[in-house]
């Protein structure tokens, strides 16, 4: 029988209890931060384990992906290249620096030709069952970056032979500034393979180990935070107009101490049952709504989830 079923039967059978019981049971439940990575690799290092306390900022994990490292390296190359060429473009080109130009778009489409082969091969392949869509995906930017390479080449090349220096310099700066913009996207995913805590927390649970691949998206490391820890409890369909969100509650368990203040956050809108349940007038207090409240004051309050606890309504508000 599950958690939630015999809180549900504990709830009922305080119904049938008189009226003076001033308490109902529940338990403690947290909203986890499950924290992964949009981009897919080898888990190269964990740096934390279960029951570690983290900072906010603090790194959790590395995720080893050199396709996204490379990606960023070759965007920084492109665009110090292509700065260094606006600047010699404010001089103006000479015959023997159109001839190096002309040279490197050789060089180029030979890449390009070579790298559409080898993506034509892989498609080949995969539709064979012969490879993997690992090897199909390199291939693929293999062959998009020898394009948007060529691609760079004949447009400065073009540049170069333009008789209207300010269009030049303006065409020159603005696909630095494209080269930058992508630069920096691939920036945010290079920062995404070494996440960090977004707050206080304590690991909760660790998915991976040192060396296992781990799919993009993944939750890689479970956070648990005091405040986003809450109280849960269910209440019989008699008392579920009496109750109101914002209401003043009190939290005792075994070994608490004092009663722990807290305020109810949200009430279910619909009633819960253990089935059969024929629903008519002389059976309605089988139907239970469940109740979530929130401790006043969050870094005091030392429960875990799962922990049963007892809660005390009608609580008058404090002056």
């Amino acid at each position: 029988m599950t958690i939630k079923k015999v809180l549900v039967m504990l709830v009922l059978l305080s119904g049938c209890q008189p009226k003076e019981s001033q308490t109902i049971p529940g338990y403690i439940e947290a909203d986890y931060v499950r924290i992964s990575t949009p981009v897919a690799g080898f888990l190269q290092q964990r740096l934390v384990n279960e029951g570690d306390e983290v900072k906010t900022n603090a790194t959790l994990f590395v995720i080893n992906n050199e396709e996204v490292r490379g990606q960023a390296a070759n965007l920084k190359a492109q665009i110090e290249k292509a700065e260094a060429e606006l600047a010699d473009l404010q001089k103006g080109k000479r015959p023997a620096e159109l001839d190096a130009l002309d040279a490197q778009i050789r060089a180029a489409r030979a890449a390009l030709t070579f790298s559409e082969q080898e993506l034509n091969r892989q498609k080949q392949l995969r539709k064979q069952g012969f490879s993997n869509q690992a090897a199909l995906d390199q291939a693929t930017s293999t062959f998009t970056q020898a394009k948007n390479s060529v691609n760079n080449l004949l447009a400065q090349r073009e540049l170069a032979t333009q008789p209207a220096r300010q269009d030049q310099l303006t065409a020159a700066q603005a696909a630095i500034s494209a080269t930058k913009a992508q630069y920096t996207q691939v920036q945010w995913y290079v920062a995404q393979l070494s996440p960090v805590s977004p707050l206080d927390a304590q690991v909760d649970e660790t998915y991976y180990q040192p060396g296992e691949w781990v799919p993009a998206g993944s939750p890689v490391v479970s956070l648990l935070s005091p405040s986003l820890l809450k109280i849960r409890f269910y209440i019989p369909e008699v008392q579920r107009a009496k109750l109101k969100t914002g209401q003043a509650i009190r939290v005792s368990c075994d070994g608490c101490g004092a009663p722990i203040p807290a305020h109810i956050r949200t009430i279910a809108n619909q009633a819960e049952f253990t089935p059969p349940v024929i629903y008519s007038k002389e059976n309605r207090a089988n139907l239970v709504f469940m109740v979530e409240a929130r401790p006043d004051d969050p870094s005091q309050f030392t429960l875990r989830p799962g922990q049963p606890v007892a809660i005390e309504l009608n609580v008058p508000e404090a002056p």
